[in-house]
C-alpha cells in the first residue's frame, strides 16, 4: 500500500462498536469518572479508618460504596477483556485478507501462470478438435521413414509445403513446373477468347477462397507461416500436376512430334520420376484444391469432363495386365506403366471385357494417393476377424500339398483358398490363388506410401496394409520366392530373389494391422496344412512325380512289381493245381 493512500478504517471496524460497548472517546470520560469515583473511596477509606476520632461511618454504609467501587472496576475490565479479544480476531482476519506486498504479487504471479495454462488447455483441445477432423496429409512417421528414407522422399518434383524449401527440388523444376501452369492457363485463354490475366486472376480468387480450409489438411505443426500454402503456390502446384494429367490424356495431339522437347515426357527417367514423386504421401496437395482448378481450366477446354479419368488413365494405368490392349498402347508412350510403379500380370484379357469398376463417386478423396487407394481397394468388405496362427509359408504350404496359382483380372485381393471336391479328391490338391504381382524398383515405394497412409489416416480402411501382412507371411525365404516365381504369383525384376525377400520382409515393421482382410482364407490354408493325406501324397508326388525322367522310373517299376505279382499269382495256382 503506497504511503499517499488514506488509512479509512474498514466497514468491519465499525461492527465492532455495539461489541465492546463504547466509542475510543467515551473511554477517557469514564476512566476520568472512576478516577474520581477512587479518589474520593480513597479519602473516604482514611474518614473510617477505626484510627481516626473526627469521624466514624456506620459499618454498612462502608460496605455499600467499597461494593459500588468494586463492581464498577470489574465491569471495566470485562469490557477490556471482550475488547482485547474482538480486536486480536479482527486482526488476524485483516491479516489474511491484505498479504504482504511480496506475497500480493506472488499470488498474483500464480494467477496469471494458472490464466496461461487454462489457455494453453483450451488451445490444445481446440487444435486436436480440428487436427482429427481436417487433417489428411501427414508426415511419415519417424519410425517408418527410418527404414527406408528415400521411399518417402521426392527426388525431383515438390508438391505443398513439406519439401518445398529443398535446394534440391527448387531449381530448375521449379521453373519447369511454372512453365506447365502457364501452358494450361494460356490453352484455356485461347479457347474461351480471355487474356492471360484474366484466367489467372479467377484462378488465384478462388485459391484465396479455400486457402485456409487447404493448410488445415497439413497436420505439421513446425510449418511456419512463411511455409503455408499460399494462392500462388497452389495455384503453381494444382495447374502444374493438370497439365501433366492433361498432356498425358491427349498425348497424340500435343506430344506427338515435339516428344524430345518437352522437359518431362522428353525423357523416360524424368517421367518415371515425376509419376513416382506425385503419388509419395507427403507429396499431396487436397484433392478439392485439384477440382476446383479443374473446374476453372480443364472443365472449360473440354465440357462436361471430369478430373476422375485423367487420374485413373494416368495412374491406374500402371497396375494393367500385361496383354491387355490398355498396356499394349501404354508400351508404346513415353512413361511406359511396366516402367514406373506396380504392374499386376495375367493372362490375355477379351478387348471386350470391362475395364475395373471405379469407385463410387460418392466416397470422399483427400488427394490423389487416396483417390487410387480407394480404386484398387476391394470392393466387397469381407467379415474380418481374428488371425488364429501365423500362416506357414509358401514353401511350407507347397511341401503340404498347396498349389499356388496365379488369379485372373487385376484386383490384388481377389485371394482364394480352395479346397479339392468330388470322388478322387484324394489324388489332388489344394489352390490358393493369388493375383500376380510384378515387382520394379518403385514398388516398394509405391507400396510404403499406401502403407503410411493407412496408418496415419484415422478412417481409412488397411487393406494395403494386409496386402503386405499375407506377401510377408508367404515369403520368409528366398525359396518363398522361388515357389511363388515357379507358380506364376510373383514375377521379381529386382534382380535377386534376396531383394524380393528384403521388400516383402519389412514391408510391414513397425506397422499395427488391427483389421485383416485375408483372414479366412489364411485359417484355412493353415488348417489344410496340418492334414497328414495331402502332405503324403505331395510327398509322392515330389518324389515320383518330380520330372519326367522320375515318372518314367515310376512307371517302369511299376510295371515291373505287376509282373512280378502276376507271376506269383501264376505260380501259386500252377502249385495248387498239382497238389
Amino acid at each position: 500500500m503506497s504511503q499517499g493512500e488514506s488509512h479509512e478504517p474498514p466497514e468491519e471496524i465499525e461492527c465492532l462498536t455495539p461489541l465492546i460497548g463504547f466509542q475510543p472517546t467515551e473511554m477517557s470520560q469514564e476512566n476520568l469518572q472512576e478516577s474520581k469515583k477512587l479518589g474520593e473511596a480513597s479519602q473516604k477509606t482514611e474518614i473510617v479508618s477505626p484510627f481516626n476520632d473526627q469521624k466514624q461511618f456506620h459499618p454498612t454504609e462502608m460496605s455499600t460504596q467499597w461494593g459500588n467501587v468494586h463492581v464498577n472496576l470489574q465491569d471495566l475490565s470485562q469490557k477490556f477483556v471482550e475488547a482485547s479479544h474482538i480486536i486480536k480476531s479482527f486482526s488476524s482476519f485483516i491479516y489474511q485478507k491484505q498479504l504482504h506486498p511480496t506475497e500480493m504479487s506472488q499470488g498474483g504471479n500464480d494467477q496469471q501462470k494458472l490464466q496461461e495454462f487454462s489457455e494453453k488447455l483450451g488451445q490444445a483441445a481446440q487444435k486436436t478438435k480440428s487436427f482429427s477432423s481436417s487433417a489428411c496429409i501427414y508426415r511419415v512417421p519417424a519410425e517408418l521413414r527410418a527404414l527406408k528414407r528415400s521411399t518417402y522422399a521426392p527426388r525431383l518434383i515438390s508438391i505443398g509445403p513439406y519439401h518445398q524449401k529443398h535446394h534440391l527440388l527448387r531449381s530448375p523444376m521449379q521453373q519447369v513446373k511454372m512453365s506447365y501452369a502457364n501452358s494450361l492457363l494460356r490453352r484455356v485463354g485461347s479457347v474461351e477468347k480471355k487474356e492471360f490475366t484474366e484466367v489467372l486472376r479467377e484462378c488465384v480468387e478462388r485459391m484465396k477462397m479455400w486457402k485456409d480450409d487447404a493448410n488445415k489438411c497439413y497436420a505439421d505443426d513446425d510449418i511456419s507461416d512463411g511455409d503455408l500454402l499460399d494462392e500462388e503456390m497452389m495455384v503453381v502446384d494444382g495447374c502444374f500436376i493438370l497439365e501433366v494429367l492433361y498432356k498425358f490424356r491427349n498425348k497424340t495431339v500435343y506430344l506427338e512430334g515435339q516428344m524430345t522437347a518437352d522437359p518431362i515426357f522428353g525423357r523416360d527417367s524424368t517421367a518415371s520420376t515425376v509419376l513416382h514423386d506425385l503419388l509419395l504421401f507427403e507429396n499431396q496437395i487436397p484433392l478439392f484444391v485439384l477440382e476446383h482448378l479443374f473446374e476453372l481450366t480443364v472443365a472449360r477446354i473440354h465440357k462436361n469432363s471430369l478430373l476422375s479419368p485423367y487420374v485413373y488413365d494416368y495412374f491406374a494405368n500402371l497396375m494393367s495386365p500385361a496383354g491387355s490392349s490398355t498396356n499394349n498402347r501404354a508400351a508404346e508412350n513415353c512413361c511406359s506403366p511396366r516402367d514406373c510403379v506396380l504392374w499386376v500380370f495375367d493372362n490375355k484379357m477379351n478387348d471386350s471385357k470391362p475395364e475395373r469398376e471405379a469407385p463410387d463417386g460418392n466416397d470422399k478423396c483427400y488427394h490423389i494417393l487416396h483417390k487410387l487407394h480407394d480404386y484398387y481397394r476391394p470392393r466387397a468388405q469381407k467379415e474380418k476377424k481374428e488371425l488364429s496362427e501365423i500362416m506357414p509359408s509358401a514353401s511350407e504350404l507347397a511341401y503340404a500339398g498347396v498349389k499356388f496359382v496365379p488369379g485372373t483380372g487385376d484386383n490384388l485381393f481377389k485371394v482364394k483358398f480352395t479346397e479339392p471336391e468330388g470322388p478322387l479328391w484324394w489324388f489332388r490338391r489344394a489352390h490358393f490363388e493369388i493375383p500376380p504381382l510384378g515387382i520394379y524398383d518403385p514398388t516398394e515405394s509405391f507400396l510404403r506410401n499406401l502403407i503410411a497412409f493407412e496408418q496415419c489416416c484415422p478412417g481409412v480402411s488397411q487393406d494395403f496394409t494386409s496386402y503386405a501382412y499375407l506377401m510377408n507371411m508367404l515369403v520368409n525365404s528366398n525359396k518363398d520366392v522361388q515357389e511363388l516365381e515357379k507358380a506364376g504369383v510373383v514375377h521379381n525384376y529386382l534382380g535377386s530373389s534376396e531383394d524380393a525377400t528384403h521388400l516383402f520382409n519389412t514391408l510391414c515393421k513397425e506397422v499395427s494391422l488391427q483389421e485383416f482382410y485375408f483372414t479366412d482364407t489364411c485359417n484355412r490354408a493353415t488348417k489344410y496344412s496340418k492334414r497328414c493325406w495331402p502332405r503324403n501324397m505331395a510327398h509322392v508326388e515330389r518324389k515320383y512325380f518330380a520330372s519326367p525322367w522320375a515318372f518314367i522310373a515310376f512307371c517302369l517299376a511299376f510295371i515291373l512289381f505287376a509282373i512280378t505279382v502276376v507271376q506269383f499269382v501264376r505260380s501259386f495256382n500252377s502249385i495248387n493245381a498239382e497238389v
